[in-house]
């Protein structure tokens, strides 16, 4: 089966939330079809940081709100964009 890689920008919920620890439940509660790639952060401003976290996710109807529901259950994010999307050469 095909794979997609997904760029998502992952705004907290506030400035005092941990990223270090949201990422860290980011891998722990991850789908099991689905591959964290990378994080990093990016500064947005005034002292406010964003994660951007690449996915790779099965080729597949649906999984996009299966991506929604996952990031939507983990405590502390706020806001999530797709910025980009590629489809996995083989």
């Amino acid at each position: 089966m095909a794979r997609v890689i997904l760029a998502v920008r992952i705004m907290p919920q506030d400035s005092d939330i941990d990223l270090d620890a949201l990422s860290g439940e980011l891998r722990e509660k991850l789908p099991q079809d689905f591959k964290l790639l990378s994080v990093s952060r990016e500064a947005v401003a005034f002292g406010l940081e964003s994660l951007v976290v690449w996915f790779s996710v099965p080729e597949e109807e649906g999984v996009t709100e299966r991506l929604e529901s996952y990031l939507s259950a983990i405590s502390g994010v706020g806001e999530f964009n797709v910025e980009a999307i590629s489809r996995a050469s083989e």
